[in-house]
Parts: structure tokens; sequence; C-alpha cells
């Protein structure tokens, strides 16, 4: 009899060999994403900051304050 953990361990080794991600050795099939592509996910991040600052921007151009008009007088 195998405890809970070893029982699961066995059923999702079997799942993943189903699916063909690991071979009969338990090795994965494919290469394991890793942080090797430092410029991908640096790129999101500068993208997704670049969108925030745009917003900003625009934001600040299109907000009025009652004192930015100039009175005459």
């Amino acid at each position: 009899m195998m405890c809970l953990a070893c029982q699961q361990e066995a059923m999702w080794f079997a799942y993943l060999r189903r699916r063909g991600l690991i071979d009969e050795n338990g090795d994965p099939v494919e290469p394991v994403p890793s942080i090797a592509y430092p410029v991908e996910a640096m790129s999101t991040e500068e993208q997704t900051k670049q969108k925030v600052d745009q917003s900003a921007s625009e934001t600040a151009e299109t907000t009025t304050s009652p004192f930015d008009t100039p009175k005459a007088g």
C-alpha cells in the first residue's frame, strides 16, 4: 500500500506520460522554461510600464484645473 503523496505522484507522472510531456524515465520531452530569456520578460515589463506612463501623461494632459486658466485683471 502506498501513502497518499506517493499515489498522487504516481498519478501525476502517469498523466504526464499519457500527454507525452515526459518520457519513460521521467525526463521532460521539451526543455524546461527558465530565466534563460530575460529579454522577452523585460520587454513585456517595459511595454507595461510604457503603457502606464503613457496613460498617466494623457490623463495629465486632459485634466484641467480651474487654477490653470489665467484671469484677466
